[in-house]
């Protein structure tokens, strides 16, 4: 029997900067090993948002980014989620409050589609009617500010934390809110 050999062709691999949208100052993100740059479009990335901020506080949530193109030896990304870790929602949570959920899609200013899961908590426990009121105001202020903005400026309200204060206070004259977080909030 004759013995077949291989012979395997070694592929010289480069590194690649992945960089953050524009909206995020085009920062580098992380870095790829890969044998040409177009390999690189389609990765996703995740990164903790308290990287990016160099805020401390905002490490309980991450954004997942895309690669969609390449300039150079740089991979240009676009936002694809912004997720809040679970154990910081558990954390909110205490005895004798009520948990308010909902998730949806809506429309921003520049015709993307996106889902978007709010998370409000009560100061106290409420009644029925009322968690669905609060839960139906929810869906309707948020898909409101989001009809308003467009992608861009709606990741950077999430991002400075305005929108959830926007939540609050507009929710609070229906019954008073502990705290309100968008816990998921992504292109569909």
């Amino acid at each position: 029997m004759a013995a077949q050999k291989q012979v395997l062709k070694a592929v010289k691999k480069n590194w690649h900067s992945i960089l953050a949208p524009e909206s995020f100052g085009k920062e580098v993100i992380g870095e790829s090993l890969v044998a040409s740059a177009s390999d690189l479009v389609g990765r996703i990335v995740t990164v903790n948002l308290a990287s990016l901020t160099n805020d401390i506080r905002q490490q309980h949530i991450n954004l997942k980014f895309r690669v969609v193109a390449v300039e150079g030896d740089a991979a240009i990304t676009e936002l694809l989620c912004f997720e809040v870790m679970s154990a910081a929602l558990k954390r909110l949570m205490r005895r004798g409050v009520d948990r308010v959920d909902a998730s949806f899609v809506a429309e921003t200013a520049d015709g993307k589609k996106v889902r978007i899961k709010p998370f409000i908590l009560t100061k106290a426990y409420a009644r029925g009617t009322i968690l669905r009121l609060l839960r139906k105001s929810l869906v309707e202020f948020v898909s409101a500010e989001a009809k308003k903005v467009g992608f861009d400026e709606f990741v950077k309200s999430l991002i400075s934390n305005k929108l959830q204060m926007d939540i609050k206070s507009a929710l609070k004259k229906i019954y008073p809110v502990k705290s309100s977080e968008i816990r998921y909030f992504g292109l569909e």
